[in-house]
């Protein structure tokens, strides 16, 4: 029954992928559009496939379903109750600490909302983790089709580089598949960039103020710490655009303004450690069941000095690891492939370069947002597994970009002379 169910509501959801106008403005054909979709779809059935079958003791893509059906039953027997439940804490009426990882409701909060998604999703899917995959996909497809209309405007003429960046990196399309936060953070993300990118150049409507507010809130509450690296880089995107100078300068004017102004802060008022924030998700993160993929991490203090000498370990964690021969599971092998090419074409790029290209302020953006948010990453998580994971949701800030910033036609001619030659 379930077979038919899913095959039912996916040839519905084909049909209409193909009729919104937020899709269809994108330039792809209808044909694209639908591989694309299909192969979104299918990320989100392997995933849940592998993680129930390596992980059948329990992880968190089926746990969160079965979290849905529970909010189902609630919702079915109490709807007031079920309702009046989001802004209830279990903590013996207090709420916790905004940005803590335990014993705080605003922790739970992005759980507990999941939750009563999935609870009404299951009125039509009775439960079934892969329809419920099949709704979210086609929700978090949104997400994929937004950054591909920024960055295809931002790169005209790249449109397969664009394709290839935007909806088939395979980290990004399989962790931004499942039933789990990353897919509604991917997604919101790429409404986010798309409001913000095409206010910023044909101006704010109230209409887009509004929704930009709501995909911040959105962020703010699905993952806090991705709404706070937000900021500094939306404000140097805003001045960039206003100055219209060169955006690298400015971007690395913001930020170093910010870290200062962090320093000034901290000695002028002692108490006052927002560093505090970082450690204690570190420490959360430590006090987890040791992973298969763990790897060693130093403990971090809660100041500015402790942050520059960690900051080596942090970036090989994030932007290295896992390396091609790491044999921690046999689950991290493609993933280190997949960052071993991203290497290579990042070294391309360097030989390759596109001169003809120009810096654009969105693309610094994305590479100044992504850079802190996986720096913040291999900062605190101390395993690999987790890491790529995170990791995952920004890859599409920094490697499109650079698949659209190789000549590849100056390639090719290299490769032809050289088979000529041999």
């Amino acid at each position: 029954m379930h077979f038919l169910l899913f095959a039912f509501y996916l040839a519905i959801l084909c049909f209409l992928i193909i009729r919104f106008s937020f899709v269809l403005k994108s330039g792809l054909e209808k044909k694209t559009i639908l591989i694309l979709f299909i192969l979104k779809i299918c990320a989100g059935i392997l995933l849940g496939w592998m993680s129930q079958k390596f992980y059948p003791q329990g992880n968190d893509y089926w746990g969160l379903n079965d979290a849905g059906w529970k909010e189902y039953q609630f919702m079915v027997h109490d709807p007031k109750g079920f309702f009046l439940d989001i802004f209830r804490s279990q903590y013996q009426n207090s709420y916790g600490g905004f940005f803590d990882s335990v014993n705080s409701y605003w922790n739970d909060l992005k759980n507990t909302l999941v939750g009563k998604l999935l609870a009404v999703l299951n009125i039509i899917s009775r439960g079934n983790y892969y329809i419920n995959s099949l709704f979210l996909n086609f929700i978090g497809f949104f997400g994929h089709v937004a950054l591909y209309r920024v960055f295809i405007d931002v790169y005209k003429n790249k449109k397969w580089q664009v394709v290839a960046g935007c909806f088939l990196l395979p980290s990004a399309l399989y962790f931004s598949s499942g039933i789990h936060r990353d897919l509604l953070v991917f997604a919101t993300l790429g409404i986010y960039c798309y409001i913000m990118y095409f206010s910023l150049k044909n101006g704010f409507s109230k209409k887009y103020v509004l929704l930009l507010l709501l995909s911040f809130f959105a962020l703010v509450i699905l993952r806090n710490f991705v709404a706070v690296a937000l900021i500094p880089a939306t404000i140097a995107l805003i001045i960039s655009n206003r100055k219209n100078s060169r955006p690298m300068i400015i971007f690395t004017s913001t930020y170093i303004t910010g870290i200062l102004l962090l320093a000034v802060f901290q000695i002028v008022r002692p108490n006052f450690k927002p560093l505090n924030i970082i450690t204690n998700k570190q420490e959360a993160f430590f006090e987890l069941p040791f992973a298969t993929s763990q790897i060693e991490t130093r403990v971090l203090e809660p100041n500015l000095k402790s942050l520059l000498l960690n900051a080596p370990e942090a970036l090989n964690h994030s932007f290295l690891r896992p390396y091609l021969w790491e044999r921690a599971t046999n689950f991290l092998i493609p993933l280190a492939v997949e960052l071993f090419i991203y290497h290579l074409l990042f070294f391309m790029m360097l030989i390759f370069f596109d001169k003809k290209s120009k810096r654009h302020s969105f693309v610094v953006f994305g590479l100044f947002f992504s850079f802190s948010l996986m720096l913040f990453t291999g900062y605190i998580v101390p395993n690999t597994g987790s890491i790529v994971r995170y990791r995952s949701i920004y890859l599409p800030f920094i490697i499109t970009p650079i698949l659209c910033l190789i000549d590849w036609n100056k390639l090719a001619n290299r490769i032809n002379i050289k088979i000529k030659n041999i």
